[in-house]
């Protein structure tokens, strides 16, 4: 005789208590065969989504290196970016070994493209740069209140009163090129101000150590100082000028 009922018996290691569940023919072959399926299911879906999900885990892992590669190069951006900053006050300020001066100077020509340009002020100069006399300038002399420019660019790093420079701005080109601007009337600009090349920035006057109304005009790189007149060179001496105006008379 067949039977027409399964029965599942469970029973609890833990306890005396057991649990029974009775089936029927059909419903147990019908249950069987429905985890089966289910089973079978879930494998094919396994195995067929392997290759995706191993994309993914790529995909993800690319993108979290690009992450940290763009993390890399920012603070290396910045760190560049310091060390620059750093390298062009310390060199303004003790300068560099003359036969290290071309190469660098050159890149830095190249880079920045910020060399003195536009004149300091219009008049005429009565007295040379002589670095044997530690004249480190040129004096352009003019009326009370003719308008100085700056030459390029550049950062206000003083902008003060002494009693040997009279009203004086000092301006950080920010490439190893620092202008003077010494003896003046009237200041405009204030420490730490951006100032671009042609900007007012004083008026020519006659304060501090000075004889007469004139502009003081120093160009200093890598914490030496440079003749003006290698940037300026049509400047007139005033000597020349009145050589020229008795010559006319």
């Amino acid at each position: 005789m067949k039977l027409s009922k399964y029965k599942v018996l469970f029973i609890s290691p833990f306890s005396e208590k057991s649990w029974q569940i009775e089936f029927t023919r059909f419903t147990f072959f019908a249950s069987l065969s429905t985890i089966a399926v289910l089973l079978l299911t879930s494998i094919i879906l396994l195995f067929m989504s392997s290759p995706i999900i191993k994309e993914y885990l790529k995909i993800s892992a690319i993108n979290n290196e690009i992450k940290q590669q763009k993390e890399i190069l920012s603070n290396i951006d910045e760190t560049i970016g310091e060390i620059a900053l750093m390298k062009t006050y310390i060199d303004s300020i003790i300068g560099t070994e003359e036969s290290h001066n071309l190469n660098d100077n050159n890149i830095r020509y190249m880079v920045t493209n910020n060399l003195p340009s536009f004149k300091p002020a219009s008049g005429l100069i009565s007295r040379e740069f002589d670095a044997d006399t530690k004249h480190f300038g040129i004096d352009i002399v003019n009326e009370i209140s003719t308008p100085i420019f700056s030459t390029s660019d550049g950062i206000v790093v003083f902008s003060d009163y002494s009693n040997d420079f009279g009203n004086f701005i000092i301006i950080d080109h920010q490439n190893g090129y620092l202008s003077h601007y010494y003896h003046n009337q009237d200041l405009f600009f204030n420490k730490g101000d951006k100032v671009v090349a042609g900007d007012i920035i004083a008026k020519m006057g006659n304060t501090g150590m000075s004889s007469g109304p004139h502009l003081h005009f120093e160009i200093w790189k890598d914490g030496s100082p440079i003749n003006p007149n290698t940037f300026f060179e049509d400047f007139q001496l005033k000597s020349d000028k009145l050589t020229n105006d008795e010559d006319s008379n």
